[in-house]
């Protein structure tokens, strides 16, 4: 056959490997026996040689060799148009050729990109506070109890010496326990538990410069924070990783009071048992404000805060409801929060957390962890999103003579701590 390679390989792959016959769509590679065979045959148009069907044209010999005056057909339907030249003419075939072609180039044509919307260019608001100062140091001693006696632990510490603001998060690993406060002070409130003699300093640096060293860093600063939260009737909820509001009195609804975007005071409620419209009845659940609270390393020495509101589901305000059915209820009820909703929550869980000031401290004692509650904007220009065009206000609470006096007793714990040391030890 004298029809150039490339004539063909352009014919089977403009065809789609199957029969153009109208009706027909035979694939024309036969995998039934155990090696594939091609089965199509490739019709000539305009016939190749003049005396044959359809080869009265003033075509050239080299035009009557190319895909454009060829058609792929099975052999059945190949012998068809051969046999009845006048029913299937020049015309007629070249029409059939056409219409095959463009029904497979429909068929595998990659649908165009979509055309770029226009960028706007935004303040997007994460969802993450900055935390201004961490503790300076890990103590550890070695202990007599394992990581499964926390509560045996516990219930050893000094708490009459301690502040009401002051956080006591330890860890026990490996019979040695870790914590912020100085171990190797004699009135330190854990005393009781591991010998000051024995007690060493570590730098944070040095601390989290290995991964599980990082990780009990992390665990003690989330275990300050579910202290902080326990003093205000959040309870944590440690399968789902999340903190909710606990009602405080028992089959009641329970409110806060929170200052809003707007600098007005107000009050939302926290744990309820939702309504029918139509009755006024009571749903057989309740919901609970809830969110996920978490410190995270975003530098060598750069850490933030995170707040992800959620949703806890109970039975009656205490028993826990069908987990089965929480995530769907869940789910449906975040749907419906845009963008200006959801920040709304995290603006409400700094609020809550802070008391209304320009941070929230975690007090160690001699240490403290501080929390800027000004949520961390990023200017961005990308496509935004049409339906949600309510604008967000960034509130930023200012300091008065409360916090500010907080801010500097906070921040000057760490610096003092040698300056101090010697008194507490004549004490």
């Amino acid at each position: 056959m004298s029809i150039p390679l490339q004539e063909q390989k352009i014919l089977a792959l403009t065809s789609g490997g199957v029969c153009a016959f109208l009706g027909c769509g035979e694939a024309l590679v036969n995998n039934e026996a155990s090696e594939p065979s091609i089965i199509g045959q490739m019709a000539h148009i305009v016939g190749q040689q003049r005396q044959g069907p359809r080869g009265r044209s003033e075509m050239s010999d080299t035009d009557r060799d190319k895909a454009t005056n060829l058609v792929l057909l099975c052999g059945k339907h190949h012998k068809v148009i051969d046999d009845h030249p006048h029913v299937y003419s020049v015309h007629v075939l070249r029409q059939m050729k056409a219409d095959h072609e463009q029904r497979i180039a429909s068929a595998t044509r990659r649908p165009k990109p979509p055309t770029p919307k226009p960028l706007v260019t935004e303040t997007v608001h994460s969802t993450m506070l900055r935390v201004s100062q961490i503790p300076k140091f890990i103590y550890s001693a070695p202990c007599d109890y394992g990581d499964r006696q926390k509560q045996e632990v516990a219930k050893l510490l000094s708490y009459d010496k301690v502040p009401r603001d002051e956080s006591l998060p330890f860890l026990l690993r490996e019979r040695h326990i870790f914590a912020f406060q100085n171990l190797t002070q004699y009135s330190n409130p854990f005393s009781k538990v591991a010998n000051p003699l024995d007690a060493f300093e570590i730098p944070i640096e040095d601390f989290c410069a290995d991964p599980e060293g990082k990780r009990r860093f992390v665990s003690l600063l989330n275990s300050a924070i579910a202290k902080h939260c326990g003093h205000r009737r959040v309870r944590f909820d440690r399968e789902h990783h999340r903190y909710y509001f606990v009602p405080i009195e028992k089959g009641k609804d329970r409110t806060e009071s929170y200052r809003t975007l707007t600098d007005r005071s107000t009050s939302r409620n926290v744990v309820w048992n939702p309504k029918r419209k139509s009755t006024g009845e009571g749903r057989p659940f309740w919901l609970h404000l809830a969110a996920d609270l978490s410190f995270h390393q975003m530098g060598e020495k750069e850490w933030c805060f995170s707040i992800r509101p959620e949703r806890h589901v109970t039975k009656d305000g205490e028993t826990p409801y069908n987990p089965k059915y929480v995530g769907r209820k869940v789910t449906k009820l975040k749907a419906r929060m845009f963008n200006d909703a959801y920040l709304g929550e995290v603006h409400f869980w700094r609020d809550f957390l802070s008391g209304g000031k320009p941070r929230f401290i975690l007090n160690f004692g001699r240490q403290s962890a501080i929390i800027e509650t000004e949520l961390l904007p990023i200017e961005v220009a990308w496509e935004g999103i049409p339906a949600d065009t309510k604008s967000f206000s960034n509130q930023v609470y200012e300091d008065d003579l409360f916090s500010f006096g907080a801010l500097q007793s906070a921040s000057g714990r760490d610096d003092n701590e040698e300056e101090n040391f010697d008194d507490d030890e004549d004490e």
